[in-house]
């Protein structure tokens, strides 16, 4: 009795598993198949999941688009800033919340923390007017910033956690040898704690890779265009461009899809053992 419901409960768990893949699946697999077809092929119908005349022309359109080509320029260099300063940040914030002492620590950290329960929406008025005091609208600088902003309190808590399980033993031992705060931050902690900083360095360049709000709103002119924003392009008041639309958003998630599938392991690991300890 009691294998037959252990045998039943593991087909279930299998199953459900199998109808969520099925259900997430579903939207990419359509997405791409639209990509492979023309305008003409995309309102056929009955529909075509798999494209009995298949063409590249949406990608090769997407591609011979200098302006596309320039909103993904745009976006590597705003992604990599986000990521580099949100670590540096982050990590000098993180070490100093795990090792010092000083007087309203814990209502700091938890003030650092209450900050991700606001929604988008409500910090976008306020930054927005910042940024336009600050003439940062429209520029690399300003969507970096907006980046870090979002990333650095969920970055601090994961380092720190990460920081909090190195033994301080490890440190006193340096220094004895007169190694300064820098030395043991550079030469001890930081290698030991590669796997959570490679966590935070991937969780900060997807969040602003994908993003599509705060670029909408804070860049409106092709110099500092993200590829996410401009993607929304192809749909018109004339009409959807599905087939380009679709080829763009598979050009675009596919940098995303390959960081993810090599460091996933390390990326869930990091996540999982940061989060052990706050």
């Amino acid at each position: 009795m009691v294998r037959k419901m252990r045998i039943s409960l593991h087909v279930g768990f299998y199953l459900s598993a199998l109808l969520l893949s099925a259900f997430s699946l579903i939207p990419i697999l359509w997405g791409v198949s639209t990509s492979l077809k023309s305008e003409s092929m995309v309102y056929k119908q009955p529909p075509e999941w798999i494209p009995s005349s298949p063409t590249l022309e949406n990608y090769l359109s997407i591609l011979r688009d200098q302006d596309m080509l320039g909103y993904f320029r745009n976006t590597v260099i705003i992604s990599t800033g986000a990521t580099v300063f949100s670590l540096i940040i982050g990590i000098m914030a993180a070490y100093g919340f795990s090792r010092f002492k000083f007087r309203g620590k814990n209502v700091l950290l938890v003030s650092i923390l209450f900050t991700t329960l606001f929604p988008k929406i409500v910090i976008m008025i306020p930054l927005y007017m910042t940024l336009k005091d600050l003439t940062l609208l429209n520029t690399y600088t300003g969507l970096i910033l907006v980046y870090m902003i979002v990333v650095l309190p969920i970055a601090v808590w994961l380092l720190k956690g990460y920081f909090d399980k190195i033994p301080y033993e490890v440190e006193e031992a340096a220094i004895m040898d007169g190694c300064s705060i820098w030395s043991r931050l550079w030469r001890i902690v930081i290698p030991i704690s590669l796997p959570g900083i490679a966590a935070v360095g991937l969780f900060s360049f997807i969040v602003a890779w994908n993003d599509f709000w705060f670029a909408l709103i804070y860049s409106f002119g092709k110099e500092t265009r993200t590829q996410s924003v401009a993607l929304g392009f192809f749909i018109t008041q004339m009409g959807i461009q599905w087939g380009k639309l679709m080829a763009g958003t598979v050009l675009v998630s596919i940098p995303s899809i390959l960081v993810f599938a090599f460091a996933q392991k390390l990326l869930v690991n990091g996540l999982s053992d940061g989060a052990v300890k706050g």
